[in-house]
């Protein structure tokens, strides 16, 4: 695939600044009940796994806030490395969280003043984390607080997968992240991550998105194309997904070919 041009620049300037990111304007927050509950309490828990020396990013709502629009989050998603859950448990534990396993193997908790942190290891689509994720996550300064978010490439490729008919909120957080340039955004990278085995969800939200906009302005020049010229993954088609629309639901990994082994993850 020929090299894709970067994007970069975001315009407009809110009146009451709450947000300090390299390139991206200051916004303002909704006041959203627990809001600073959960930005306090989310990193009391950020400095206790920092002083504890693993390496981890904030996801979901507040990583959003950074690219996108400013919706209300409930909890603070924490994504760490496959092997750590576990030990991140116990010492923030120590500190006085309630801690606990899920049925997932995927999705670890813990509550402190009434508020939620999600420690997630991978997400829709078998979505892993490795170093180069942790290495392009950007320093975001909200409300006081300052948090290492998950890069912007990353973030909108899992908002795309993670899309299922009980969380159509997904794609819209999505779009929000691409009705605007977001500086330094890095669409070879966002490429790589994307491959074969997830051409055609990545396609079918940029013309979505392209639709919702009204403009073909979305992605750099080429990037469509790319997509379309993709070859369709030898197991996915019609009989690889699960009939019933509940049952996919249930088990969105089911709806998911595999990537092809030594792939990114």
């Amino acid at each position: 695939m020929e090299k894709l041009a970067t994007e970069s620049g975001r315009a407009g300037e809110d009146e009451n600044p709450v947000l300090l990111l390299q390139g991206v304007p200051q916004i303002e927050i909704p006041p959203c009940p627990g809001t600073a509950q959960i930005l306090a309490t989310g990193q009391e828990a950020c400095a206790i796994l920092e002083s504890a020396g693993f390496p981890f990013m904030v996801g979901g709502g507040v990583a959003l806030w950074a690219y996108g629009r400013k919706r209300c989050t409930k909890d603070m998603d924490i994504f760490l490395p496959a092997e750590l859950p576990h030990k991140a448990l116990n010492v923030l534990a120590r500190h006085g969280f309630h801690t606990r396993d899920t049925d997932g193997a995927w999705l670890y908790k813990a509550i402190k003043h009434d508020v939620l942190i999600d420690l997630i290891v991978w997400t829709t689509g078998n979505i892993r984390l490795d170093a180069e994720t942790f290495e392009r996550a950007r320093p975001f300064r909200v409300n006081g607080h300052t948090f290492q978010v998950m890069g912007p490439e990353d973030l909108l490729f899992r908002k795309i997968l993670s899309f299922r008919e009980e969380t159509p909120k997904d794609w819209y957080d999505a779009l929000s992240m691409v009705a605007q340039p977001i500086p330094a955004f890095d669409w070879d990278y966002f490429m790589r991550r994307v491959q074969d085995c997830h051409a055609y969800r990545v396609l079918s939200f940029l013309l979505f998105a392209q639709g919702q906009l009204g403009t073909t302005s979305v992605v750099p020049p080429g990037l469509i194309q790319a997509l379309l010229d993709t070859r369709v993954h030898p197991s996915f088609t019609p009989e690889a997904v699960p009939g019933p629309i509940s049952i996919v639901a249930e088990d969105p990994a089911g709806i998911w070919p595999p990537c092809e082994e030594g792939s990114l993850r």
